[in-house]
């Protein structure tokens, strides 16, 4: 063998063993997966509420990995369905008479959100959550104290009824996923007062500042799923992009630096609305998000609550009192990479 080709096979050599060391985006995928369907299922043994980060992102992941040739659990997705759905069931009176459920707006947005990835059908439940965001439009909540800036009633959006930033705080998120909550749910009896609603939020959200990172996703996937004028929509990919820090990843807001739940989400809802999955600015996130992720399958991001809604409990999963975020970071960034894979079946 020649010195050149002792050369060459060396260097071939260099290669295979990093491409080999290097975590593909499926592995990721996999491992993110499993990490966060048995947070899902450990869920119930703690408590028996439905949780946002617990239920629908958990689900969401799951469909959008199936969607890449991943096995899709049916039967653990409707468990999580279940859940969902008891919750709101045992709530149909205090739902009817505008009562407070613990999230408000929040709560009942995602869980339409999950009822319709499971293809739930309309029914009592879905009717009473329909009426209960129909009455609190514009409050967070119509009983008990209002924080000062959340007494202005009819302005057209929708609000949490505790903030817990970047999941739950953000105005657009909780009036965008609301609209198509009731837009898949609303009775026939309920639709001139949904297209009322919805003349109202359409008119907050057109001159809403898009101020944090969910700000700006959830008005790009209000407007993807609502079938926006292209240009309107390539206007919000724009904005988007320049937000792209210089590691790859995206913030929750300026002060704050890149992080799994605002990376894995901007990277899935991008992708969702038709940006290219080779675009340069993809691939620097993946990158990004393949070399943050914990060996266990997980991503820390830590929480920014200080008061905390509820006493914290131990659900068993990665990184103590931030697990709860960082299982809907876990389950963004899932759904993102997952999106990148190329898809195997409808």
């Amino acid at each position: 063998m020649s010195k050149w080709q002792f050369f060459l096979s060396c260097l071939l050599c260099f290669q295979w063993c990093s491409n080999a060391a290097e975590p593909s985006v499926e592995d990721a995928v996999k491992r993110g997966l499993a990490r966060i369907t048995q947070a899902a299922s450990d869920w119930p043994k703690h408590k028996t509420c439905f949780s946002c980060h617990h239920q629908t992102l958990p689900m969401l992941s799951m469909i959008e990995a199936s969607h890449a040739g991943i096995p899709l659990d049916k039967a653990w997705l409707q468990v999580q369905a279940d859940i969902t759905h008891r919750y709101h069931a045992q709530r149909i009176e205090t739902m009817l008479a505008g009562e407070h459920v613990p999230g408000g707006s929040t709560t009942v947005g995602y869980a339409f959100w999950a009822l319709k990835m499971t293809g739930r059908p309309a029914d009592a439940t879905t009717t009473a959550m329909v009426t209960y965001l129909l009455k609190i439009q514009g409050a967070a909540r119509l009983n008990g104290d209002l924080s000062k800036d959340l007494t202005q009633l009819n302005n057209g959006r929708w609000l949490t009824s505790c903030r817990r930033p970047p999941m739950q705080g953000a105005d657009i998120a909780d009036t965008v996923l609301a609209l198509h909550g009731m837009k898949q749910y609303a009775t026939a009896e309920q639709e001139p007062a949904v297209l009322k609603a919805r003349a109202a939020a359409e008119k907050w959200l057109a001159q809403a500042p898009l101020i944090t990172q969910e700000d700006h996703i959830w008005r790009l996937w209000g407007l993807y799923h609502d079938h926006a004028e292209e240009a309107e929509i390539e206007a919000r990919r724009a904005a988007i992009l320049k937000l792209q820090q210089t590691d790859g990843g995206w913030a929750s807001s300026a002060e704050y630096a890149s992080d799994a739940f605002s990376t894995g989400e901007t990277l899935h809802v991008l992708l969702e609305s038709g940006l290219p999955r080779d675009h340069t600015a993809m691939l620097r996130a993946r990158d990004w998000l393949l070399k943050t992720q914990y060996p266990d399958g997980s991503w820390l991001v830590e929480s920014r609550v200080k008061n905390k809604a509820q006493p914290y409990f131990e659900n068993g999963d990665p990184h103590g009192e931030n697990q709860f975020l960082s299982t809907a970071a876990t389950a963004w960034a899932v759904a993102g990479l997952a999106r990148l894979l190329p898809p195997k079946q409808p």
